[in-house]
């Protein structure tokens, strides 16, 4: 195989992740190239990448290797197959050779697609929306259903769903159909950042789903059993403003500077302000911001800075909405220009 190393460094870097550090399967630390793909898996996730000039070939590419590759200076490198017994690196003076696995040992994607279900998105349209929602997803090493993003098609809507226990993110586009799938953290992290463009096509079953594009393709398995019912949690919040978002991130950052300690913040809605304070052994610091819907009550609540701040990340808008019940209850943060709509659980207030 010959090929411009730019191209091959590019498509490495995109897929090296997947590459465990640890595994019962060694042949696992290795990327397969095999029929004009570059093949990286942990069996749970597995990435595909297109690779021109690589159709018909049959080798794994080590780890080690990969490093070698990356500082080899620019041109084309070729690599040649010692049958199942390793590989030759090799561009101008430069050649190494190593020994690896028989590369048939590599394992298939474990996904298979019996009476499987297919639709297309727009790239923008899914990279989007997941991004939108990634961000509340459990940071949980084993897979459950909080480590897991919700792909549920309902009611003429494609959902985007994540929570951890203290705050939830949800989003939706315009879709016909009826399904719900599980994608684990670490499948949708990739999704995210391998590259997808143009259209993606989603094919799934009720053990896996493929992500695919011309040039790239990521198999995932999913996780088992049905999601939070989220959509009962967004309740009647009778008491609501706008907010000016861009102040009120500026503000928590701020806030949260001021301290290492897990300190909520107090969030006191009165009139048309919203006082942030946050107070510790060595810190009290206040901040006013003006809020644009005059409140006929006051609103005591407490929030942890780290999730107010992430959820405000997720919006792009200038304004956002807060709708609360009370202070004891989950606020809201939606925005008038999209469907994405956040719901952050209060902390209690001492003294």
């Amino acid at each position: 195989m010959k090929i411009k190393k730019a191209e091959l460094v590019q498509k490495i870097n995109k897929i090296k992740g997947i590459v465990p550090k640890v595994t019962v399967m060694p042949v696992l630390q290795s990327i397969l190239v095999k029929d004009g793909y570059l093949i990286a898996s942990n069996l749970e996730t597995t990435v595909k990448a297109k690779l021109e000039g690589a159709e018909g070939e049959l080798f794994l590419l080590p780890q080690k290797a990969f490093d070698l590759i990356n500082n080899l200076p620019a041109g084309e490198i070729e690599i040649t197959a010692n049958g199942k017994e390793g590989i030759t690196i090799q561009t101008g003076s430069i050649r190494n050779t190593y020994l690896t696995m028989d590369p048939e040992q590599f394992p298939e994607t474990g996904v298979t697609y019996e009476g499987e279900g297919e639709f297309e998105l727009e790239s923008e349209d899914l990279l989007n929306a997941m991004r939108h929602v990634a961000w509340a997803i459990a940071n949980e090493k084993k897979a459950s259903m909080m480590s897991s993003l919700c792909l549920q098609a309902h009611d003429g809507k494609l959902n985007f769903v994540a929570l951890d226990g203290h705050v939830i993110a949800w989003d939706a586009l315009d879709y016909p159909g009826e399904f719900e799938l599980l994608i684990p953290k670490n499948a949708v992290d990739k999704i995210l950042t391998v590259g997808l463009e143009g259209k993606v096509s989603i094919r799934h079953s009720k053990t896996g789903a493929v992500f695919a594009t011309d040039m790239f393709e990521v198999y995932t398995r999913l996780v088992e059993g049905n999601f939070y019912k989220y959509d009962k949690l967004f309740g009647a919040a009778p008491i609501s403003t706008t907010i000016n978002r861009t102040e009120l991130l500026d503000a928590m950052v701020r806030a949260k500077l001021c301290t290492e300690e897990r300190i909520p913040s107090r969030f006191e809605f009165s009139g048309i302000s919203l006082d942030i304070s946050l107070r510790d052994s060595s810190v009290d610091y206040h901040e006013t911001l003006a809020i644009e819907t005059e409140l006929s009550e006051t609103v005591v609540i407490g929030f942890d800075a780290r999730l107010v701040i992430e959820a405000l990340k997720a919006f792009s808008c200038q304004t956002v909405n807060l709708r609360m019940k009370d202070g004891k209850n989950p606020a809201m943060i939606d925005a008038d220009d999209g469907s994405l709509k956040t719901l952050v659980l209060p902390v209690s207030l001492m003294g």
